[in-house]
């Protein structure tokens, strides 16, 4: 399956892309997983699911 990622930057151009990027995880990286887990961000989390998933070889249908 092509997600089409480069098709999408060159449709909104790749300066607007980088910022919806960064807005994106700038707003991740503050929002709390759960409001009892102070050293959980949402950010922190994907971070550790995608490190997870790089070591053990783990496919995106493990995911879904």
């Amino acid at each position: 399956m092509d997600d089409k990622l480069e098709d999408m930057i060159c449709d909104v151009g790749e300066q607007s892309f980088v910022e919806a990027m960064y807005e994106n995880m700038s707003i991740d990286v503050e929002t709390m997983l759960y409001c009892s887990l102070t050293n959980f961000t949402r950010l922190s989390i994907v971070v550790r699911l995608m490190n997870l998933k790089a070591l053990n070889g783990w496919i995106d249908k493990n995911f879904t």
